[in-house]
């Protein structure tokens, strides 16, 4: 018999597989991966809109009135530290973004790593095992996706979930090291109020499972609550056009304006999610040895933590009815560590679970796939987000050229503005308004809320032939020739290309710059 083929060989590969991946090296080159990932490719158009908002309301336009989004004021105030360092040190903005956000990323990795070791004492490698899934998960999974909204308020939300699962392990995690986590999760909450589903759905099952609302009356569930408050007096007193402007249109408009149920189950990133969450608990509940192995058997609760936080944002994603990639990235992340704590445990029934079908073949695979479901190739090979489009605006433009968008969505604007040096003279980032609402009046059948939906159209419309006006763009980038006809045949902006000209194209996009005099 070989060597290779000795039964004492076959029993050390898994054991030296597992060091490695639990290797300080793995730790660096994962590190090192996240870092080139965003170094080659690009901050995507959401994040560089972001930017733009916080950009202007530093120079002092009103926000929701000057400059105008749906989304709350932390999604823009978070991008602000970044812009005043970039300024400072007279630099880039992406860069000083995406390298705090790394940092961000790498203390609450540290953190949560800190809170954790309060909980049920682990071997040497196993700590080396969860920091490296931990560092995958979180820095390099993103990929496209990484300084978004979801993206932050995940790193944020992490040291409350070890807060959590050290607790429900028995540990006792100092008061300051509570109230930091307490805080982390009253800022991820600042960005979309569905996250508080991400840390009240495990707070509440572990909860149950211990008959007592100990984990439920904490000074970290206090100090998030604190902050969530704080910031929604704040949001009303300092930013009243949110209150004035924006939240009627997420009401009316927004959030109505949803995906259908079953493109949203069928069609994106929900399914890998779900097909994660529902093998875990096969595995948890059955396992797969024969007969069956402690039935009694309970997951791990770091494991039970993250799946219920993954069910969390599951069901954010739903409510927010978008399906976009971002939106589906702190469920899947989250159900792959559920996983990855399931598997660290020395139970039987988790160790026969590692020689499941369904660990092989569900689980690896997803863990494996996850940096490309968010877009991993095309931020290696900085693809664009309309292949062309900024050549053809740096052919036909002046340089540093003014622009806005006849488009739906907006990445038609962002981040080609940017990457020009130009300057966005819109107040919205697109006419995603009278886009949504045109959707909505399809099937709007009461005259009263019909003109009222039809008054946001009329209302967007008008506002974009008065940035046209005051702005006076150099560029208007057209999404194609079906929206330039439906908003020239609109009599709010029938005469919106007057004194322009289409002088360049890219695929179905059209340019129109300023006629010469």
């Amino acid at each position: 018999m070989s060597a290779i083929t000795s039964p004492g060989f076959a029993e050390r590969q898994p054991a030296r597989l597992t060091a490695s991946l639990a290797s300080p090296w793995t730790t660096f080159a994962l590190i090192v991966i996240a870092i080139g990932q965003q170094v080659s490719g690009h901050l995507d158009c959401d994040v560089s809109w972001f930017i733009t908002f916080a950009e202007k309301f530093l120079d002092g336009a009103v926000p929701y009135v000057d400059v105008t989004d749906p989304n709350p004021p932390a999604s823009f105030l978070v991008l602000t530290p970044a812009i005043m360092l970039a300024r400072a040190y007279n630099v880039a903005v992406e860069p000083v973004v995406a390298g705090l956000v790394f940092l961000f990323g790498v203390l609450s990795i540290a953190v949560s790593v800190v809170i954790f070791r309060y909980g049920a004492p682990r071997s040497r490698e196993d700590w080396g095992l969860v920091l490296n899934a931990s560092v995958f998960t979180l820095l390099v999974v993103p990929a496209l996706v990484f300084a978004e909204r979801e993206h932050i308020a995940l790193l944020a939300f992490s040291p409350m979930l070890a807060t959590l699962a050290a607790s429900a392990e028995g540990g006792r995690v100092p008061r300051a090291l509570r109230i930091v986590a307490g805080l982390g999760a009253g800022l991820a909450v600042c960005f979309k109020p569905f996250f508080a589903l991400a840390v009240m759905l495990p707070a509440l099952a572990l909860a149950f499972r211990e008959r007592s609302p100990r984990l439920l009356l904490t000074v970290e569930m206090a100090a998030a609550g604190g902050l969530c408050a704080v910031y929604a007096v704040a949001t009303f007193v300092f930013f009243p056009g949110y209150a004035r402007y924006a939240m009627p249109v997420i009401a009316d408009i927004y959030q109505p304006a949803r995906d259908t149920l079953a493109n949203l189950a069928f069609f994106t990133l929900a399914p890998f999610n779900v097909a994660l969450l529902a093998a875990l608990f096969i595995v948890s509940a059955k396992g797969f040895a024969h007969p069956p192995v402690a039935p009694g058997f309970v997951a791990p609760a770091a494991a039970r933590v993250c799946a219920f936080a993954s069910i969390g944002f599951l069901v954010s994603f739903f409510l927010q009815g978008k399906g976009w990639s971002n939106h589906a990235y702190p469920g899947i992340v989250l159900a792959l560590l559920a996983w990855c704590f399931f598997a660290l445990d020395g139970h039987p029934r988790a160790r026969a679970a590692r020689e499941g079908r369904l660990f092989k073949f569900v689980f690896i695979p997803a863990l494996l796939a996850a940096p490309f479901l968010f877009g991993a190739f095309n931020v290696l090979a900085d693809v664009e987000e309309h292949p062309g489009l900024r050549a053809e605006i740096a052919r036909v433009a002046p340089s540093r050229p003014r622009l806005i968008v006849m488009a739906r969505q907006l990445d038609y604007g962002h981040p080609v503005t940017r990457q020009l040096n130009g300057a966005w003279v819109g107040r919205p980032n697109a006419l995603w308004t009278a886009s949504l609402a045109a959707y909505l009046l399809r099937d709007v059948k009461d005259p009263v809320w019909r003109a009222r939906v039809e008054d946001y159209r009329r209302r967007d419309l008008v506002g974009f032939v008065e940035d046209v006006r005051v702005g006076k763009p150099d560029v208007i980038v057209v999404e194609d020739k079906d929206t330039r006809e439906w908003v020239v045949q609109q009599p709010e902006s029938a005469t919106i290309l007057d004194g322009y000209e289409k002088t360049g194209a890219a695929e179905e996009i059209e340019i129109w710059t300023r006629r010469a005099p």
